[in-house]
């Protein structure tokens, strides 16, 4: 299903009670609606895997958490988002997190998130966001697209959110 407004057109792949799963450009949203779930992360990452190798040059992922604040992810669903991380694939260039939400429970789950892709990548520092400002800077930069902006980053969001 696609959805759009006048300036971002984002396709929806699934939509659940507690996820979207889309797509704007060559930037795969993974969008919470609620707690994280093993469902919710291998179902992205079987997207991600299937869509990002149609994208010619590859494609980022972003991980977005809802800002009211949710709990840190389970045991199981923290071994799920480590697999997720450190699939293999030429395709994937670059992951992030964007956690709009503040507090002791957002810290906790900035920390879980940065210890996960830190693990997953064997490289540079994670990439975890607080603002789509900061996260549409390292998508436009990663995807070399001009057309990531804070404005259409934050609407692809809000849209997939809506969905």
């Amino acid at each position: 299903m696609v959805t759009s407004s006048s300036s971002v057109k984002v396709d929806l792949l699934e939509r659940t009670d507690v996820y979207v799963v889309a797509t704007w450009r060559q930037l795969m949203l993974l969008v919470w609606r609620g707690q994280a779930t093993v469902a919710g992360v291998e179902r992205s990452r079987a997207f991600f895997q299937a869509w990002a190798a149609r994208q010619p040059g590859g494609a980022a992922f972003l991980i977005v958490l809802p800002p009211h604040n949710t709990g840190p992810p389970d045991e199981k669903t923290r071994a799920a988002m480590q697999r997720a991380a450190s699939a293999p694939g030429g395709y994937l260039k670059g992951i992030a997190t964007l956690i709009e939400s503040e507090g002791f429970i957002a810290a906790s789950v900035r920390a879980i998130m940065m210890r996960l892709q830190a693990r997953g990548t064997h490289g540079p520092a994670p990439n975890i966001f607080r603002t789509p400002a900061e996260a549409a800077t390292w998508a436009a930069a990663v995807l070399q697209d001009r057309e990531v902006t804070p404005e259409k980053l934050a609407e692809a969001v809000r849209m997939a959110r809506e969905g």
